[in-house]
């Protein structure tokens, strides 16, 4: 973060000079936010553990997110990223990626025995958990919310952008979590010999 503040500095400095390319530098910015953003939301750790034995179905996934990052770092860069015509292109990529994350869990529930499996019953609340802090952080960062009601009061502490970064951080320890119960399950039950799906 330290590098994204140094950059970010940098293109303000930039910005009195040469427009053009402090316009660029500063959507370059960007990228490293929306690595997090599909990290966040697809995480490529799990989806290793989860397919450990489904190989085929891993490297699909992977690549899949690969792809995301690609797609989401051309759009960034667009000269038209953050202009009103392509709002809803910007709502369109980011249901995409969150909306996404949910494919590999569902088709792990369908592979790994439904909802009567121990590991699903145990395991998809804490992903939903992690998609409900997600949901809230964004609420918050939409609405404004407490900065909308205290106008003026909230500007070096308690912002609804802070909040939502205290969110994330929640939302990162509560996946970090949840990898850590994975993988001691996992390691308490391991896979049976010869077979591909663990459950």
């Amino acid at each position: 973060y330290i590098d994204g503040y140094f950059l970010s500095l940098t293109c303000f400095k930039l910005k009195r000079g040469e427009y053009n390319f402090a316009e660029t530098f500063s959507r370059l910015l960007f990228v490293p936010h929306s690595q997090m953003r599909v990290r966040r939301l697809c995480p490529t750790s799990n989806l290793t553990s989860t397919f450990l034995l489904l190989q085929y179905w891993r490297q699909v996934y992977l690549v899949t997110v690969l792809a995301m990052i690609l797609a989401v770092f051309f759009a960034q860069i667009h000269p038209h990223y953050l202009s009103k015509q392509w709002k809803q292109m910007r709502s369109l990529i980011f249901c995409s990626v969150a909306g996404y994350g949910l494919v590999p869990t569902v088709h792990w529930i369908c592979i790994t025995g439904g909802f009567s499996s121990e590991l699903v019953q145990a395991f998809v609340p804490r992903v939903l958990g992690m998609y409900f802090i997600a949901a809230l952080a964004l609420i918050f960062y939409v609405s404004k919310v407490p900065e909308r009601y205290f106008p003026g009061q909230l500007n070096y502490l308690g912002s609804s952008h802070q909040v939502w970064h205290l969110l994330l951080v929640l939302m990162f320890y509560w996946w970090h979590q949840t990898s850590g119960f994975l993988m001691a399950y996992r390691h308490s039950q391991p896979c049976p010999e010869g077979s591909f799906i663990c459950s």
